[in-house]
């Protein structure tokens, strides 16, 4: 299985909680769309930290239960404590790999993710592994990012265009797939859940004072050791502790400096 291409540094994790605050609503109406509701018990796969898993908790409420799964001891510890820090009574987490058995638990009414999906070297391998784990007429529903989307601005940052190559391309370094939203119906089929919903919702943070400079450039942060190995960029060349600043400074006109395609895509199997 490929390892997780950002990393699991303190710095990754704080990345992540944050791209929690930008993504939710996102994920929220996708996964209301696919029907996770009250109730429900749910597994979460690839649950980084816990937000998604704290996300799905409120969607089936005190009533339902969601268990969140990650392969990263260090990520399942700090979602531990946060769940504990909130008093959250309604989720478990657990370590382990996506489509690992989950002990003395019942078959589930959901299986959800977000961004995880895109992680996989085989993604119609890893949809069948999940399988076993949902209840016939249960659902699966995911939120992903097609990462090679290439769009055309006005005004434009050629700074921030170069931002965005160098995050496309750490992430293909990293062996992540460029083309999981535009392909998700295909990978459904294949792994026999039928053709899915679909839905996208294009992402953009436009001028100086959005979030998104600080966004893109912790991004890169997280992709640059794979970037400087490869040899395509040098650390000098990035210049990360100025790289925010000069970005800001390049969309003062309104340029967008994130511009990210989400899509969702869920059926019941």
């Amino acid at each position: 299985m490929t390892a997780y291409a950002l990393g699991h540094s303190s710095a990754e994790q704080e990345r992540l909680q944050a791209q929690a605050g930008y993504l939710r609503g996102i994920t929220e109406s996708m996964w209301r769309a696919a029907g996770v509701a009250t109730g429900m018990r749910v597994v979460d796969v690839g649950c980084g930290v816990g937000d998604t898993t704290f996300l799905a908790a409120e969607l089936v409420g005190p009533s339902g239960f969601v268990i969140g799964v990650d392969r990263s001891a260090d990520a399942v510890l700090t979602a531990r404590q946060r769940a504990e820090a909130a008093g959250r009574l309604n989720v478990q987490f657990v370590e382990g790999e996506l489509g690992s058995s989950i002990a003395h638990q019942d078959l589930f009414d959901a299986v959800v993710g977000r961004l995880v999906l895109t992680h996989q070297p085989n993604i119609v391998a890893a949809l069948r592994s999940l399988r076993p784990l949902v209840r016939p007429g249960g659902i699966f529903a995911f939120h992903e990012v097609e990462l090679d989307f290439r769009g055309v601005s006005d005004p434009s940052s050629d700074l921030a265009e170069r931002v965005r190559s160098w995050i496309r391309e750490g992430c293909r370094l990293g062996g992540m797939q460029l083309n999981a939203v535009s392909q998700m119906p295909r990978y459904f089929y294949e792994a026999g859940l039928g053709w899915p919903e679909t839905v996208l919702h294009t992402f953009v943070t436009s001028g100086p004072d959005s979030f998104g400079p600080g966004y893109a450039v912790q991004t890169l942060r997280s992709l640059a050791p794979l970037l400087e190995r490869s040899g395509m960029v040098t650390a000098d060349e990035l210049g990360l502790a100025r790289l925010e600043a000069r970005l800001r400074e390049s969309c003062a006109t309104g340029a967008p400096s994130v511009v990210v395609v989400n899509g969702g895509a869920w059926a019941r199997v």
